[in-house]
């Protein structure tokens, strides 16, 4: 029984049409009413109210307690407390908010859909960089056997087991930093997904390398 922002936006213009043709704010509203269609919304209960003889005020309000923004409801309460005295220019300045509602929405849904990018990107970039780490961590016993053949060097058996750890870490602080960039806070469900493809990757590449050595 909820009236969502497109609605509200359909009923203000409707209303603001009606008031244009020089109808009453009543009339106007009952007939807006009448000509919603949204099966969720019933719409029964304000037009029973209007039969009952109840002001535009108050079914303002009501249509401000049945609105599902908040900020999209103030619209209802200012027009609640607005006294109407001639409908062509209230219709005017009605048309007009929900001129810029729709504006808003827009604007809204098109942020959103960026932000929502950005997380995918965020997601693809830590994954890879884990990946990358992972790898490079499961590879780590290759590498040092390349380092002691051409730099004749002996990199110890403690090194090679703080390895894994220590690029974990490096991959956590960017998944940290990643995350703090696309959500604006630490996102758990990225580091956790983030964290799972780090020991993945680890786990496949020192397989693949256990492998090759047999």
């Amino acid at each position: 029984m909820i009236l969502s922002n497109d609605d509200v936006i359909l009923l203000l213009k409707s209303l603001g049409n009606n008031l244009l043709l020089g109808r009453n704010v009543e009339n106007s509203i009952y007939i807006s009413l009448k000509n919603l269609q949204n099966k969720d919304f019933h719409k029964d209960k304000i037009i029973k109210l209007m039969n009952l003889g109840t002001g535009y005020k108050e079914i303002f309000r009501e249509l401000a307690l049945l609105t599902k923004d908040d900020s999209i409801s103030r619209v209802w309460t200012l027009l609640s407390k607005t006294s109407i005295i001639s409908s062509h220019e209230t219709g005017e300045k009605i048309i007009e908010i929900a001129e810029n509602l729709e504006i808003n929405k827009k604007l809204t849904e098109k942020r959103d859909t960026l932000i929502k990018s950005q997380r995918y990107k965020i997601l693809f970039l830590g994954s890879a960089t884990s990946i990358f780490l992972g790898i490079i961590a499961g590879l780590a016993p290759l590498f040092a056997t390349f380092i002691s053949i051409f730099r004749n060097m002996e990199i110890s058996q403690t090194a090679l087991n703080i390895v894994p750890f220590s690029l974990y870490i490096i991959s956590a602080f960017s998944i940290y930093f990643l995350s703090d960039i696309g959500y604006g806070k630490f996102n758990y469900k990225t580091f956790l997904f983030s964290t799972i493809v780090y020991v993945l990757s680890y786990f496949i590449a020192k397989g693949i390398l256990i492998l090759l050595l047999k």
